[in-house]
């Protein structure tokens, strides 16, 4: 398994507080240049587990006897973000939550990519990656417009393929139509690059995850 953080908020601020509805978590767990990935879910580790889609929060840093920085504004489920290596964060200023709550924070790769193929090449339309830092088993993609900037927005409409680059053979295609929340099964690949992209207006960004 991946690392993770969770952190419970309540759904409101808590008793005193401007801006607090979390205790003090960390970051530093993750490295300098590592993305991270925020789920929010109600009834976490339980049978009713169910993701939080109508919650937003921020995460502020906490620096005593200064006044509060802000790390990330108006959070939802599915928010991805270069990491920050802090261990004084905490969430804040929830809203829309209907209880209280659990996010979930993990690593993630990140894989930057043009809208078509490169030039001079058939089917690649990013530089290589790999997901051999993610355990075996089931990961998921998540795509983004103008990831990590304030117009960040979910990438929908958008299919590609996988391919492996394998010196002096074909590059077998090892995912297909993959889309925004796609789930496959992976076994650590190395080398991969995103193929043949269709249905993007504009370069974009895939963020992949542990299922």
């Amino acid at each position: 398994m991946t690392a993770k953080t969770i952190i419970t908020s309540a759904d409101s601020l808590y008793a005193g507080e401007l801006h607090r509805s979390s205790e003090n978590f960390s970051l530093e767990a993750y490295g300098r240049y590592a993305d991270l990935f925020f789920r929010a879910y109600y009834d976490y580790g339980t049978a009713a587990q169910r993701e939080a889609e109508d919650v937003m929060f921020d995460i502020w840093i906490d620096e005593p006897m200064r006044r509060d920085p802000v790390y990330l504004r108006d959070i939802r489920s599915g928010h991805a973000a270069p990491g920050m290596r802090c261990d004084r964060l905490y969430l804040a200023n929830p809203r829309g939550a209907q209880k209280d709550f659990t996010v979930v924070v993990e690593s993630a790769v990140r894989v930057d990519s043009q809208a078509t193929t490169l030039s001079d090449h058939k089917h690649r339309s990013s530089d290589n990656f790999s997901v051999d830092g993610l355990p075996e088993g089931e990961i998921s993609f998540h795509l983004f417009y103008h990831y990590g900037t304030p117009i960040q927005a979910r990438a929908s409409g958008i299919s590609f393929a996988v391919r492996q680059n394998r010196l002096m053979h074909h590059p077998p295609v090892i995912w297909e139509q993959v889309t925004d929340g796609a789930c496959v099964r992976s076994y650590g690949y190395e080398r991969l690059y995103i193929a043949d992209p269709q249905g993007a207006s504009e370069p974009f960004t895939v963020i992949i995850t542990e299922a």
